[in-house]
């Protein structure tokens, strides 16, 4: 087991816990944090379609893509929350999401090229989709309490989904010899999957005793649903790091970026959460 990535992992959860722990969701600082995140994230995605020769326009699709977060932020705050007065409606936001979906494909009439543009046009609506659309169910969650409190859900399933990945480490490596996906991440045994679906069940019963059986202030789950996520987060989870290793894999890179020893960049940090937290809003929206 790598010691030193591991002691990095801690230094990091040591900042980001109390920061999801102590700041209400409402003020700005969390705003920032989420755009931050969105953005490395989707401007290293497009790093990677660059290095397997994809075109993408980087600025435009980062930029175009912050901006539907950034709309995500109001519109959910603005279900308690304004500042002066001023928010995003639910059908303002997918007008913004509309004009970001259909600015990419007008660049297109910009390119003497066409083969070109519509390459680049794919390329940069991937992105938007992979990074930004799925990063706004974080957002989604972070804001779905009381916005005076700390954004528990996002919290939620950030936790769920680090202590998964600790589980499937520490399975995959000291009892790994059945390979998951071996032609696209051959470290990944079915052991480690399992490892992780063992933690994250015991952080969902934890999180279900201390919370009084509490996502946030909004909402309520039981036991039953505390297994079923516990079972659901890893394997979701898991898919969404494979989708990531098969497009790191068919441009040939091994990390997103080398922004943090061991664990690579932020994609490689939220390739999970990316899908996690869109399975979590529509569980809680249908079973919740």
């Amino acid at each position: 087991m790598d010691k030193k990535r591991i002691i990095i992992a801690l230094c990091i959860a040591a900042v980001l816990i109390p920061a999801f722990c102590l700041v209400p969701s409402r003020w700005p600082i969390g705003l920032i944090g989420l755009l931050l995140f969105a953005g490395f994230g989707t401007w290293e995605f497009y790093g990677l379609l660059e290095a397997g020769g994809m075109p993408a326009s980087k600025k435009w699709g980062t930029a175009s893509g912050l901006v539907f977060v950034a709309a995500t932020w109001f519109n959910a705050l603005g279900k308690h929350f304004t500042y002066d007065g001023f928010s995003i409606s639910d059908n303002a936001l997918w007008c913004i999401l509309l004009v970001v979906i259909t600015s990419n494909f007008f660049r297109i009439l910009a390119y003497p090229n066409l083969r070109k543009g519509l390459e680049s046009c794919m390329g940069t609506l991937l992105g938007i989709v992979y990074v930004p659309l799925l990063w706004s169910f974080v957002v989604r969650l972070f804001l779905s309490g009381d916005p005076s409190k700390p954004g528990w859900a996002a919290f939620y399933v950030i936790l769920c989904m680090k202590m998964a990945d600790s589980g499937g480490y520490f399975f995959g490596t000291r009892f790994g010899k059945h390979k998951l996906a071996p032609t696209i991440s051959p470290k990944k045994s079915w052991e480690g999957l399992w490892g992780g679906v063992g933690f994250c069940v015991a952080v969902n019963l934890v999180w279900l005793i201390v919370s009084k059986s509490q996502i946030n202030s909004a909402i309520s789950f039981s036991w039953v649903h505390a297994l079923v996520l516990g079972f659901l987060f890893p394997i979701v989870g898991t898919l969404g790091d494979l989708v990531e290793s098969m497009f790191k894999r068919a441009v040939d890179v091994k990390d997103s970026n080398t922004m943090v020893y061991g664990l690579g960049g932020i994609l490689d940090m939220v390739d999970s959460i990316l899908f996690a937290a869109p399975m979590l809003y529509i569980y809680i929206e249908l079973f919740l």
